[in-house]
């Protein structure tokens, strides 16, 4: 069923729409007529939820009205120690202010990132101890409390085969204490490395790095394919959220090479694009037509909606890729 919409979804693409620009506004003045204004007693607008990634380090130099294109902020992100507590050093006094600030400001859900690049790592020793589960849960539960946070996201890249289970078991256990709260809890996830069903069933999102692929490394049609893979892995449409990166890569063998990334924001400063460009000097990136595309993609396949990696690496001028997916969400919601 799944394959004949992302076809027809597809299909539909074969044509960009033009879009109105999307006006400026300055954090933290009262919003404007043009800023994003997310009901939730309505949903999101257009129904597709907008999940933006901050790294820690970003924040200095993020231009906070950008927020308010987004549903949620993933605050990205703590690491868990193998006693079931969290590293929160780079979670100061300031940084916990500006999560507090662009919430009450854009009604956006923060989530804090929880992330372990280390495939024997803490969330290994975690996993397979039941209490140790148990008690990294409500830790978890007590922080977010604490800290006025609305959930929590996980990275962990990669667990092994021989752990997936006993991660969908702490998945499980940290959904049983967040759902009575209302605190939401995703997962970034590759297609390349899957979860089990379990763990998907445990999670009220999935985050799909749908990028990285060698060559022109996130294209619409390799995008399609991927919410397939994910979707034959067992990911239900309606909690998966289809990621666009905010660089581009190298990918030519006379040029960058793959390895080479580079934020939009730094080549919009070194090149003139236009909106229908997704390659300049040898990388390849998503301009704006190809994320608009990518949003009414996501609609017409009945995704939750889309992902961004991350914010930190966009514009805040009429060539912003939030204020594209802003655009395409809007004129979703239009009636014809």
């Amino acid at each position: 069923m799944l394959k004949i919409v992302v076809g027809a979804a597809l299909a539909l693409l074969s044509a960009s729409c033009e879009l109105g620009n999307l006006g400026l506004y300055l954090y933290p003045q009262a919003a404007s007529p043009t800023g994003i204004q997310e009901d939730r007693t309505q949903g999101p607008l257009a129904g597709l939820e907008v999940v933006g990634y901050l790294p820690s380090y970003k924040i200095p130099t993020l231009e906070a009205s950008q927020v308010r294109h987004l549903t949620d902020l993933v605050y990205f992100t703590l690491a868990p120690r193998d006693d079931g507590s969290l590293y929160q050093d780079i979670l100061t006094p300031e940084k916990v202010d500006f999560l507090r600030k662009v919430k009450k400001e854009f009604g956006t859900r923060i989530l804090i990132g929880v992330t372990d690049h280390n495939r024997q790592g803490a969330l290994a020793t975690i996993s397979k101890k039941p209490l140790l589960r148990h008690e990294f849960a409500v830790r978890l539960v007590a922080f977010l409390e604490a800290k006025g946070f609305d959930g929590a996201d996980f990275d962990w890249e990669y667990p092994r085969t021989e752990d997936l289970d006993s991660y969908a078991e702490l998945l499980d256990e940290i959904h049983r204490q967040f759902a009575p709260l209302g605190l939401r809890l995703s997962v970034a996830v590759s297609p390349t490395r899957p979860l089990t069903r379990a763990g998907y069933d445990a999670v009220d999102r999935v985050h799909a790095m749908i990028y990285d692929d060698y060559g022109q490394h996130s294209t619409l049609e390799n995008s399609a394919a991927h919410v397939q893979e994910m979707v034959d892995q067992g990911v239900s449409p309606s909690k998966l959220l289809l990621g666009v990166p905010f660089y581009g890569r190298g990918y030519t063998n006379h040029g960058p090479a793959w390895s080479s990334a580079v934020s939009y924001k730094t080549l919009r400063q070194r090149y003139q694009l236009t909106p229908t460009q997704d390659t300049v000097s040898g990388y390849y990136f998503n301009g704006k037509d190809t994320i608009r595309r990518k949003v009414e993609f996501a609609k017409a396949a009945g995704l939750s909606g889309v992902m961004v990696w991350e914010i930190g690496q966009d514009t805040s001028d009429d060539s912003s890729l939030l204020g594209a997916i802003t655009e395409a969400r809007r004129h979703l919601a239009t009636p014809n």
